[in-house]
């Protein structure tokens, strides 16, 4: 039986094998990012390696607003170029993830002194730069259709535009990105430090790293190393003393988690405030999300939480967009926060600055990526490519294989619709609620049938994880046999999406995760008891208060 690359064993035999062979290409940083670079350098032959500190999309990769979006708002801008690529990827991030991808309807409502023929114009132009579909054009919302659309919108609202946006679990994607990868050859290590760059005669010929599981070390040779780490970009470039040719602006972004119930709205809608503010609210499953702040950040780098400046400037924006439901601090269910990576152009605020990417060359053998989005990393890893080509002596061409292999989990057929009918019924036909069917189909797509497959084993693996909680106990076991999952925060957070989408943050299944990773990994009970620590610790930092903090 062959061994799977991102089990426990396929981590470790990654590891070994890159601390004595020499690779093309090394990256440090799994995000979205190192990830779509991992992929692309795989597709095309290359002997690649990436290590990522803690966990795939650990940083902005599941901090998202987790849309694959077209950037309608760039238009203001001028910024025609970006908008042309965002909008046109979002058709190829469909093709090769159409279960990870899903379709979302996104109303721009206009208010009372706003001219339609400026939006019309606005949205006539999306459309020509992003090709759509007849299906997926624009079209024209009467006051009374919106209004039924979005209940509790102001009542200065007299209309809107209705166009095809997408939504997406940024985690999910990252990781199945990142397994994309390992499939293709690629050598991939969660939970694994770059401690410092090795060098030789003003040359960067790899790095030494760690395992921080087990704490082992290995010297990692390469004949081109990319820092691919994000917000930690410039950082880590200065710890391993190299000068950044410009600085990164880090923005702060907070997310508030809803109950539908509380916001009644089924697609997604662009938001503006009275004041100014804008933002959106996006539903998902039985949740509606809002964001988000635009702020400078300049405190710690990970794991960033909303403040209680945030907190306040968001809700009262939730507050004065919808007026007539009765919103208070008591009906978040919960936040995140997340920053994205600018790179800093003086004299412009965080909403003004572009989101492009820009490659930086630092000496013989070492690149920074920095800047970018997540739905055009395809893009930016071609880009990439593009320039390290002579050093690697490849093509420097679009690697068309990018737009063509589907990832894991994506092989579910042209006809969509079908594929969900009779997996929900298979899955309903073993005890799986309906509930937790469709989030299951929504996540993983035909992976599912691992789940089946499982439950032919024994009934047991599709039984819930709590009361209450739409998930059970075979994703756990999927996560750790192939997903890499080494923590209850990997699983909780990353591959299954219940720190944020499940009552109270999903803390009534936390024991029986525990105990089925630790089984499948062989944890001592103060293992066990140090991760469930960790967890209850990442939840709560997940709350707001109810009472102001002073």
């Amino acid at each position: 039986m062959s061994i799977h690359p991102f089990s426990k064993q396929g981590r470790e035999n990654a590891l070994a094998y890159i601390g004595n062979n020499k690779v093309d290409l090394l990256i440090i940083g799994g995000g979205i990012t190192g990830c779509g670079i991992a992929r692309d350098a795989a597709l095309r032959g290359l002997k690649v390696a990436l290590v990522e500190k803690e966990d795939f999309g650990y940083g902005t990769s599941s901090r998202s607003s987790k849309l694959v979006h077209g950037g309608v708002r760039y238009l203001a801008n001028g910024d025609i170029p970006m908008v042309r690529e965002s909008a046109r990827e979002r058709k190829v991030l469909k093709t090769i993830a159409p279960h990870l991808v899903h379709r979302l309807p996104f109303i721009f409502p206009l208010y009372k002194g706003e001219v339609m023929t400026k939006f019309r114009a606005g949205f006539f132009l999306f459309d020509k730069l992003a090709g759509v579909s007849e299906e997926e054009k624009h079209r024209i919302l009467t006051e009374k259709e919106l209004k039924a659309a979005v209940p509790g919108i102001r009542d200065d609202a007299k209309g809107g535009v209705i166009f095809a946006e997408y939504i997406t679990d940024d985690a999910r994607f990252t990781a199945m990105n990142a397994l994309s990868a390992a499939e293709n050859g690629a050598y991939i290590a969660n939970h694994t430090s770059m401690i410092q760059l090795l060098e030789e005669n003003n040359k960067v010929i790899g790095a030494k790293i760690r395992d921080e599981l087990n704490e082992k070390e290995y010297m990692v040779s390469a004949t081109v190393t990319i820092n691919a780490t994000g917000p930690w970009a410039t950082e880590n470039l200065i710890k391993t003393q190299h000068t950044p040719p410009k600085d990164l602006l880090l923005s702060k972004g907070i997310h508030f988690v809803f109950s539908a119930d509380k916001i009644p709205l089924e697609s997604a809608v662009s938001l503006k405030a009275p004041s100014g503010k804008e933002g959106f609210a996006i539903r998902r499953w039985n949740y509606v999300y809002i964001g988000t702040t635009d702020i400078q950040h300049n405190n710690k780098i990970d794991e960033p939480s909303a403040d209680e400046a945030a907190i306040e400037e968001l809700l009262q924006m939730v507050k004065d967009c919808f007026p007539t439901i009765d919103i208070n601090r008591s009906d978040i269910l919960g936040t995140w926060a997340g920053l994205r990576p600018l790179i800093l152009e003086k004299e412009k605020n965080t909403r003004e600055i572009s989101r492009h990417d820009e490659i930086w060359k630092m000496k013989e053998g070492l690149y920074t990526i920095a800047g970018g989005k997540l739905t055009t990393y395809r893009c930016m890893a071609n880009r990439v490519m593009e320039t390290i080509a002579k050093d690697l002596n490849i093509s420097d061409k679009e690697n068309m294989k990018t737009r063509e292999v589907v990832l894991p989990g994506g092989d579910i057929g042209e006809d969509i619709q079908t594929f969900k009918q009779e997996t929900t019924a298979q899955l309903i036909a073993n005890g799986v609620s309906t509930e937790t069917a469709e989030r299951l189909i929504w996540l993983y797509g035909s992976r599912v049938m691992h789940f089946i497959n499982y439950g032919e084993e024994s009934t047991v693996w599709l039984e819930p994880l709590a009361e209450g909680i739409p998930a059970i106990k075979a994703e756990v076991r999927l996560a750790v046999e192939q997903e890499m999952a080494h923590t209850i925060n990997d699983f909780m957070d990353r591959r299954s999406a219940l720190l944020i989408f499940s009552p109270n943050h999903g803390l009534s299944a936390v024991e029986t995760v525990a105990n089925i990773m630790g089984d499948l990994l062989q944890w001592t009970e103060s293992q066990k008891t140090n991760y469930i620590s960790k967890y209850v610790k990442r939840a709560s930092e997940h709350n707001i208060p109810n009472i102001k903090t002073q």
